[in-house]
């Protein structure tokens, strides 16, 4: 099975002091039929970079 998903790099301030989330985008390979069997991932070059406050609950 193939999916992707977003693996949080680091966290930063941009100039006005707001943190955001450096995110890096894998593929997800799993061994299985579902999302919960053993595999492994593969890092990709796409990045991006969003506010903090999109990905959690302050």
């Amino acid at each position: 099975m193939e999916d992707e998903a977003w693996r949080t790099v680091t966290v930063v301030e941009n100039k006005q002091g707001e943190p955001h989330v450096l995110q890096q985008r894998v593929k997800v390979y799993t061994q299985g039929r579902d999302a919960e069997s053993a595999g492994y991932t593969k890092p990709e070059m796409k990045h991006r970079l969003i506010p903090m406050k999109d990905v959690v609950e302050l």
